[in-house]
C-alpha cells in the first residue's frame, strides 16, 4: 500500500511539471486523470481539482513569473 501511494505522489509531482514545461501535454494528461478520478467514483473534490490544473491560466502570460520584467 505504501508503494502505491508513493506511485500517486511522484506521479503528480510528474503530471505538475509537466504541466509547466509542455502545457499541452499537460492538459492532457490532467484531464485523464480527472476522468479516471471520475471513473473509480474519486470526491467531486479530487476530481475539480485536477480539472483546475487542466484549464488554462487566467494571466495569459507564460510561467516564468517575471512578467514586469520582459513586458
Amino acid at each position: 500500500m505504501q508503494t502505491i501511494i508513493v506511485v500517486f505522489i511522484v506521479s503528480l509531482c510528474v503530471l505538475f511539471w509537466i504541466n509547466r514545461f509542455f502545457p499541452k501535454v499537460g492538459k492532457t494528461l490532467w484531464q485523464g486523470l480527472a476522468n479516471m478520478l471520475k471513473l473509480i467514483h474519486a470526491p467531486t473534490v479530487t476530481q475539480q481539482w485536477a480539472l483546475k490544473h487542466c484549464a488554462p491560466s487566467k494571466s495569459g502570460c507564460s510561467s516564468c513569473d517575471k512578467c514586469s520584467k520582459c513586458h
